[in-house]
């Protein structure tokens, strides 16, 4: 085994060791996807009829977690670092920012599994909705969301490097903020129409439709997924120069006296 996997399977180990010590992180793997997947699947129980909402509304946040936990995990990952003031520890060490960022997204595609499987339990066992309920739309629907999801872990490490541990309110609430415009319960359609108009430049909007309209039709809308993914395409483009514009000003401003 290389060098540099062995260091990206080093901080592989230590994030997940940080992990399975922190209450809080439990909390946000295990008992918040368990509150969810009961909340939204008994909003469908009580204000729709039949199973098709209970099947939107189980599977929408199945799939919000899918990005949901590998940003946390990838934002929290370099916040983890800060609090503990261990920057300056792995600036001296010869891990490179690409294992560093290699071993999050590692963590992050652990995490979500987790949380994913816990919702699919919770939806299968209290509502009878099966994971694959909208086909095999979800197949290149989850890949869309992963890269969505790994371009805002981007944007917040880039955000993080200038602001430190107050950038730690981008790491909950982006995808938040994203979340009534990406139509993951609802179709735009609903939406005042000047954010309807906004709704429409999400790419998350597009992959939500298209997992709709699987769960309406069992059949794939390649044409909104072929939109969300170049739309993702552009934004993790945007969000990897960021960061690499981030880096640079790290090094030329010394922003590391501020992790020390």
């Amino acid at each position: 085994m290389s060098a540099g996997r062995r260091r990206v399977l080093a901080m592989v180990k230590r994030n997940l060791l940080v992990q399975m010590r922190n209450p809080g992180h439990w909390f946000l793997l295990i008992v918040l996807p368990l509150v969810d997947g009961l909340l939204f699947g008994s909003i469908g129980v009580a204000f729709g009829e039949g199973e098709a909402p209970v099947q939107l509304l189980v599977t929408g946040i199945m799939l919000f977690h899918l990005i949901w936990q590998l940003t946390l995990a990838g934002s929290l990952g370099l916040l983890e670092e800060v609090w503990s003031r261990n920057v300056m520890n792995l600036i001296a060490t010869p891990l490179t920012e690409r294992e560093f960022m290699g071993s999050l997204g590692i963590v992050g595609l652990l995490r979500t599994v987790v949380s994913v499987t816990v919702i699919a339990l919770v939806g299968l066992g209290f509502y009878a909705v099966a994971p694959d309920s909208a086909g095999w739309v979800l197949v290149p629907a989850a890949a869309v969301l992963l890269l969505f999801g790994w371009a805002i872990t981007l944007f917040v490490t880039a955000l993080t490097l200038q602001y430190g541990d107050s950038a730690e309110v981008f790491s909950w609430g982006t995808l938040v903020l994203l979340m009534p415009l990406s139509g993951v319960f609802y179709p735009v359609e609903s939406l005042p129409p000047a954010l309807e108009a906004i709704a429409q430049l999400v790419p998350l909007t597009h992959v939500f439709d298209a997992v709709r309209i699987g769960l309406e039709t069992s059949t794939i809308a390649w044409g909104q997924l072929g939109i969300a993914a170049a739309g993702t395409v552009v934004l993790l483009g945007l969000a990897a120069w960021f960061l690499d514009h981030q880096l640079g000003r790290f090094r030329s401003k010394g922003w590391v006296t501020r992790f020390t």
